[in-house]
């Protein structure tokens, strides 16, 4: 089924959401589960399942050939933010996943600015920076503690 912008829009966000995971079973995409015989998690192993709407579009999507699906037949880039479940107005923004470059769609300016804030891009290594600087003052720090209980 082809969605069009006012049907995913007349949508309640779980009822979008359910939308989502119905047309990705239907068509054989499979989501990540843990498989009991191999004891270890599985990608592409069990049908998608809802359960929280605002956790299930960036907690359980991973595959992007499943996600370009989505965007084939509508569900999404249509208008709507899986972000937030605002509709878009004006110019979309976009998520684009910092581990793979692929996996991107477009989301609210709301949600666009909130994520200009926080990155989930790896490479995005301000953290690392500021722990290399630290490094020879947590050095002298061992060296002089070290030095004083030997006294």
């Amino acid at each position: 089924m082809n969605y069009t912008s006012a049907q995913v829009n007349n949508m309640t966000y779980e009822q979008w959401m359910e939308a989502i995971a119905k047309e990705l079973n239907d068509a054989g995409f499979k989501a990540r589960g843990y498989n009991q015989e191999l004891q270890k998690w599985q990608d592409n192993y069990v049908p998608y399942v809802v359960g929280d709407p605002k956790d299930f579009f960036l907690g359980g999507l991973r595959d992007v050939e499943a996600l370009d699906y989505l965007k084939s037949v509508g569900l999404i880039n249509n208008g709507r933010c899986p972000m937030c479940g605002n509709p878009i107005k004006g110019h979309p923004g976009s998520f684009t996943s910092g581990y793979n470059p692929a996996f991107n769609f477009q989301i609210c300016q709301n949600c666009a600015n909130e994520g200009k804030s926080v990155s989930v891009n790896p490479a995005n290594s301000s953290g690392c920076l500021v722990a290399l600087l630290l490094i020879p003052w947590n050095l002298i720090k061992i060296i002089f503690t070290s030095v004083i209980n030997s006294m």
